[in-house]
């Protein structure tokens, strides 16, 4: 009797230390999992994400691009393997300032999960402006401009560089004082005006023919206007080359 007594009070001790036991090795196996099978996507990773998508999809000589990520603060946490983070392409523009981009990340080429990624993006470069109000038609000399460090709104805008690009030509619309200058915004002066004598030049080959003509329209060169042959009193259509010289086709 004693010893079925002592044998029941050894199987009560034994069973009663086996769940205890069992619960601190599944809670150390499950940290050990998670921290050796996981890895962690910084908000650095995702600025150079960024700013890789953008240089390339926005490439332009000169200009200084800056992206800071605002949100996530914190690093996400994704499966061990090689990472891969998907910027979609900026279909606004190029916008600069505060914007939302949605990532995708994958590990080892397969989907993990999307992530919102909120950034502060600033794109500065050297850009022609002027330092006084231009007005239509106006010809642009070389004190009538400078070139500034200027913070870019867009970057799909096809601003002037260089000041040689604007100075003798003439604006086609208002150019406020410190405001970057477009290519669109400068042109050719006229090297033809209506009424002009021409001499009108036709090429064929080696063959060369040259008559007098008179204007119709006034043109830069490379653009096309209306010439009269005086001989014929015919209209032909042709290219100003330069001061008082038009090429036609035979």
């Amino acid at each position: 009797m004693i010893v079925h007594v002592m044998v029941m009070v050894a199987l009560v001790h034994v069973f009663s230390m086996g769940p205890l036991y069992a619960a601190d090795r599944s809670s150390v196996g499950k940290s050990h999992v998670v921290g050796s099978h996981t890895q962690i996507v910084s908000p650095a990773q995702f600025q150079r994400a960024l700013l890789n998508s953008l240089n390339r999809q926005f490439s332009m000589s000169g200009m200084a691009l800056s992206v800071d990520v605002l949100f996530p603060k914190r690093p996400v946490t994704v499966p061990k393997g090689v990472i891969n983070i998907q910027v979609p392409p900026d279909t606004m523009n190029g916008r600069m300032g505060r914007r939302s981009y949605r990532m995708g990340l994958s590990v080892n080429q397969e989907f993990e999960r999307m992530v919102n990624v909120v950034a502060e993006v600033e794109a500065r470069m050297p850009l022609v402006v002027p330092v006084r109000l231009i007005r239509a038609h106006e010809t642009i000399d070389a004190t009538d401009v400078r070139v500034v460090d200027y913070s870019l709104p867009t970057l799909t805008q096809d601003y002037v560089k260089g000041p040689r690009m604007v100075v003798g030509k003439k604006a086609t619309r208002l150019l406020p004082p410190n405001r970057p200058i477009q290519h669109a915004f400068v042109v050719e002066p006229p090297v033809i005006h209506k009424g002009d004598r021409v001499i009108i030049e036709a090429r064929h080959g080696g063959l060369v023919v040259q008559t007098v003509g008179i204007a119709k329209d006034t043109g830069a060169p490379g653009t096309m206007i209306t010439v009269e042959n005086q001989q014929s009193k015919r209209e032909v259509m042709g290219r100003v080359l330069g001061p008082g010289l038009v090429a036609v086709l035979f």
